[in-house]
């Protein structure tokens, strides 16, 4: 059951926003929020950085790997037990406790921490302005800062540790695959450092790719959890109106959809989703106020000074 205090701010909310809504039901948004790009840039600053301790060690003993094949090329043997194996693994076993020093000595989780608290930063920034430029208030500044999202949060940081915490490991271990792979074979050294460079080139996209999806996730999340806290439960899709935008989501573009009920975002799987949570989806939800369910953490002076204003 509701508490009863709830129950009468949300009225006099509801009183309050009388004369906006005047006559309609619904309001849709007045103001065209944005995706968070600058969160995106600075995730991909963090797994940039990150992945670049990797680089860092790959630089340090390509030439030591690359020695060891100029000798082993020199002699006879060419098979599992020769020395250009052994000294191989020698030196990705180093490489790989080096590795975990240094991205242990990262910070990565208060660096990704860092990330959801910008996100959530400039999406209540585009929330506020949303119900300002819509309903003309302005909404506490403190409360959408405490337990609405501490659980979200910590769950979204935790699952991006994870996930970025691997990706240079797991790279490492197939780069220690190439060479062993390429020297048994009789490929060339710079064919095979092309292959390792090629694999680096390969993560650091996923790793930017990942920062950019995740972002738009979290801001999804945190957008669904603004709006239906305050009692809306329709929103319009919208786009980020440039030539990346996949068919299906253009296709939805300005069209009404509600929280319960995602819309289909692929006709060949029926996949739904909402904006933000489909693959590196910059798509947004803008807020369709209804005057019987509208309730926002106003002040009480601004609600009282709203009802002496109607």
């Amino acid at each position: 059951m509701a508490d009863v205090n709830d129950v009468v701010h949300k009225q006099m909310v509801q009183d309050a926003l009388a004369k906006k809504f005047g006559s309609h039901e619904c309001l849709l948004c007045k103001y065209e929020a944005q995706y968070p790009q600058q969160a995106e840039r600075e995730f991909q600053r963090v797994t940039n950085a990150y992945i670049r301790l990797l680089n860092e060690l790959l630089k340090k003993y390509l030439s030591e790997i690359r020695d060891a094949a100029r000798l082993e090329r020199e002699g006879t043997r060419h098979d599992d037990t020769s020395d250009l194996v052994v000294k191989v693994k020698a030196v990705f076993d180093q490489m790989a406790g080096e590795l975990e020093r240094s991205t242990s000595g990262f910070g990565l989780y208060d660096k990704i921490t860092a990330m959801a608290k910008l996100t959530r930063k400039l999406s209540i920034k585009e929330w506020k302005r949303a119900v300002k430029a819509t309903l003309g208030i302005d909404l506490l500044d403190d409360y959408y800062t405490g337990e609405l999202y501490r659980e979200l949060m910590r769950k979204w940081v935790e699952d991006n540790v994870g996930l970025i915490k691997t990706i240079p490991q797991e790279s490492l271990g197939r780069m220690r695959e190439i060479v062993l792979e390429g020297y048994m074979n009789g490929e060339t050294t710079t064919s095979i450092v092309k292959k390792i460079q090629k694999a680096y080139s390969t993560d650091r996209r996923h790793a930017q790719l990942l920062a950019r999806d995740q972002i738009a996730k979290l801001n999804g999340q945190i957008t669904q959890k603004q709006q239906e806290d305050a009692g809306v439960d329709e929103y319009i899709w919208s786009d980020s109106g440039d030539g990346r935008v996949r068919p299906g989501h253009k296709r939805l573009n300005g069209k009404r959809f509600r929280w319960n009920d995602p819309p289909v975002v692929d006709e060949k799987t029926g996949r739904r989703c909402h904006p933000g949570e489909d693959y590196e989806c910059r798509c947004v939800a803008l807020p369709v106020f209804n005057r019987h369910t509208v309730d926002l953490p106003m002040a009480g002076k601004v609600v009282v000074d709203m009802k002496l204003m109607t």
